[in-house]
C-alpha cells in the first residue's frame, strides 16, 4: 500500500497539487468517460463509477504509483468563470505512473490553458525529492521518463517546456486500443543537481 503524506502539496500561480484520494473519484470519471482523453492511453473510455474507484485503489495499492490531484484555486476558477459557468473540482492528475515514468491527465474542458505545463514543472521537483532513494521504501531515480504518442504534438511540447528531451523513438512498441500498434517517442528529464541544473543525457 502507498502511503502518501497529505501535506505534501505544491501550489503554483493558478493550480494546486495534492494527493490522489478516493473523493477525487466524480471528477477523475468525467476525465476516463471522454473519448479524446482516454485516446491515447491503454484503457477504454468508461463513465462507470466503480471501475474508476477500483482504477483509483489500484495507484494507491502499487509502490511504483505515486499520483496527484490537480485543483484549479479559486481565483484561476473566477478568471475562467466565462468560459466555464461550472467545472469539476480536479480538473486534471500528474504522478508517477510506473516509476521512473511520469505522466498526466486532464478533463478535455481545460486543454490549451498551459496548466500540464504548469503542472509538470511544479511535479517534477517533488518526484526527484521522493525518489532520491533516502530511505529504504523508495528507490533513486536519476531521471524521470514520460512516453507519448508521435502524434500528440501538445504534450510534447508541454513536456519540452518542462525541460524534457527526445530520448528515443520505440518503434511500433504499444498497441492502442483505437489506433493498433503505435510508435512511442520517450522523452527524458535528468536529475537536477545542487544548483537545480538538470543532468544532461544522450537523446536522439
Amino acid at each position: 500500500m502507498v502511503v502518501v503524506d497529505p501535506d505534501i502539496t505544491v501550489q503554483t500561480e493558478r493550480l494546486r497539487l495534492r494527493p490522489l484520494a478516493m473523493a477525487d473519484a466524480e471528477d477523475v470519471a468525467l476525465m476516463r468517460a471522454h473519448p479524446e482523453v482516454m485516446k491515447h492511453t491503454s484503457l477504454r473510455p468508461t463513465d462507470d463509477m466503480e471501475k474508476t474507484k477500483d482504477w483509483i485503489r489500484g495507484c494507491h495499492a502499487r509502490p511504483e504509483n505515486w499520483n496527484f490531484s490537480i485543483e484549479l484555486l479559486p481565483s484561476a476558477s473566477a478568471s475562467a468563470s466565462a468560459r466555464t459557468t461550472t467545472g469539476p473540482r480536479v480538473i486534471g492528475m500528474i504522478g508517477a505512473v510506473r516509476a521512473p515514468e511520469i505522466g498526466y491527465m486532464f478533463n478535455h474542458a481545460y486543454w490549451g490553458r498551459g496548466y500540464a505545463t504548469e503542472a509538470l514543472r511544479a511535479f517534477m521537483p517533488l518526484f526527484f525529492a521522493h525518489y532520491a532513494g533516502g530511505g529504504s521504501e523508495q528507490p533513486r531515480y536519476e531521471y524521470a521518463e514520460a512516453h507519448t504518442d508521435p502524434e500528440l504534438v501538445a504534450s510534447q511540447n508541454v513536456l519540452a517546456k518542462a525541460g524534457f528531451r527526445l530520448y528515443e523513438r520505440r518503434e511500433k512498441d504499444f498497441e492502442n486500443l483505437v489506433l493498433g500498434w503505435r510508435d512511442t517517442l520517450v522523452y527524458r528529464l535528468g536529475r537536477p543537481d545542487a544548483d537545480g541544473v538538470a543532468a544532461a543525457l544522450s537523446t536522439i
